[in-house]
């Protein structure tokens, strides 16, 4: 049996896919349970990567997603369970939920991204890293 983490999540499920390693930061996992207790069932498609995953994928070599000095793992790219959620108006009420609860943390300084069919988010004030907010959401132009 897997061991839960936070009220909805489990570890495993903020493993890296190839090597099985996690450990996500509490206030990542918190955040997390409270929008899934707005929102009902979400999954989080990668949280932690191991630098060969992260490379592999194409992701930034200052990811959120690899582990901090400590261990640590911010980040999570999070979709509805419901594949039938998974774009329009769901990812960004998905989107404007977590920052929503994120706001409600005085004075973290988090990572919010809009895409196509999910969002990231990440608490890289943890670390000392400003706010920052992207959306490569395809709008329609």
């Amino acid at each position: 049996m897997t061991e839960q983490i936070g009220k909805y999540f489990k570890a495993s499920e903020f493993d890296c896919p190839c090597c099985r390693k996690t450990s996500p930061s509490l206030k990542l996992v918190g955040i997390l349970d409270s929008a899934r207790a707005q929102l009902g069932p979400l999954r989080i498609n990668s949280s932690y990567r191991c630098p060969a995953h992260n490379a592999k994928v194409g992701g930034a070599a200052n990811s959120m997603h690899l582990a901090q000095k400590d261990g640590r793992v911010l980040a999570a790219d999070i979709t509805y369970s419901d594949v039938s959620k998974r774009h329009g108006e769901h990812i960004l009420k998905l989107y404007v939920t977590l920052e929503g609860v994120a706001r409600r943390f005085e004075d973290l300084k988090y990572g919010l991204g809009l895409y196509g069919t999910f969002v990231h988010f990440d608490t890289r004030g943890e670390v000392g890293k400003p706010m920052a907010r992207w959306d490569k959401y395809p709008w329609p132009r």
